[in-house]
């Protein structure tokens, strides 16, 4: 009998080189002022190599949680070692496919920028699975797909799952920073509740405002995002921002404010956010606590020592 799952998540892999800086403008001006000298090193500055990708992160804070979790990504050879440990004596089953993994540069300030290489990234539709992976899809109560930004096929991976998976099967939707591809994810939002092609959307705060003016909603007010765009696209959304996150079926609004003192790091706080809002989704927790147990959990992760989200345990004591 095939395994059930609690969550199957898919798509991206990435090896992240995060490369701490107290400046960007700073940096930036190191590099500059070297290459006009005629180029060289610019030493001293502290950097760490991690796996990454938002699905990658996503499975990798599931299954730390304790849910049953299915990863489907892909990698090459030279990679693959790196993400599997990551879910060593975690409840997790990991998928491999044969694309290259991406690659990431990320500087880490008071913001991270990040520049992507997206390689195996780029090309996940839903020829990458097989009937063992739809089958697994089909025994998970939820199942992801992230960083459509990435993905140039995307939509397509998106259309595939409602067609096979039926309307019954709950699909979660974290495009990211997609704003390079504006374009496509305007047609995207067009077709998203055509199609009911998802049923939960989350974003963070310049996502959002950056959607919601794509379907004609012009407003600083984070309540008026979240309802507005649960309304047009037909779906459970959910906001994550720096002082409160928020959640809509498109007319209540359920906020719960972020009680944050410091941060070590960014990269993968949003993932960890994700984790903790459908870890509370499952468990039955009403909007408010679902809220707040994901702000708990990024918040941990945000301040933590280790790139290592929190089990649940951590974050009810936390």
């Amino acid at each position: 009998m095939a395994r059930k799952f609690d969550v199957a998540v898919m798509h991206d892999f990435f090896v992240d080189r995060l490369v701490h800086v107290d400046s960007l403008d700073g940096i930036i001006g190191k590099v500059a002022e070297k290459a006009g000298s005629g180029g060289g090193g610019v030493h001293g500055i502290a950097q760490e190599e991690v796996r990454g990708g938002n699905a990658v992160n996503l499975a990798h804070a599931l299954s730390r949680l304790g849910l049953r979790t299915l990863l489907i990504t892909h990698s090459d050879r030279t990679h693959e070692p790196l993400l599997r440990r990551s879910f060593e004596g975690l409840n997790a089953e990991v998928r491999v496919k044969p694309l290259p993994a991406g690659l990431t540069v990320a500087f880490e300030e008071k913001v991270n920028v990040m520049l992507g290489d997206t390689r195996g990234a780029s090309d996940f539709g839903p020829s990458r699975l097989d009937e063992r992976d739809w089958s697994a899809l089909e025994k998970s109560r939820v199942v992801c797909s992230v960083n459509w930004a990435a993905n140039l096929r995307g939509t397509e991976l998106l259309v595939g799952l409602r067609k096979r998976l039926g309307n019954e099967k709950a699909i979660f939707f974290d495009p990211a920073d997609f704003r390079d591809r504006m374009p496509e994810f305007m047609e995207l939002l067009e077709t998203i509740p055509k199609k009911r092609l998802v049923d939960w959307i989350s974003m963070n705060q310049h996502e959002s405002v950056e959607s919601a003016k794509a379907v004609g909603v012009y407003s600083d007010r984070l309540t008026d995002v979240c309802r507005s765009l649960a309304g047009a696209l037909g779906v459970t959304f959910d906001l994550h921002a720096v002082e409160k996150s928020y959640t809509s079926e498109g007319t209540r609004v359920s906020s719960a404010p972020v009680r944050r003192k410091k941060h070590r790091r960014l990269t993968g706080a949003g993932d960890v956010w994700d984790a903790g809002a459908i870890y509370g989704r499952l468990k039955g927790m009403d909007e408010v606590d679902r809220l707040k147990f994901a702000n708990r959990a990024a918040n941990i992760y945000l301040e933590s020592d280790e790139l290592v989200p929190p089990t649940a345990k951590q974050v009810e004591e936390g």
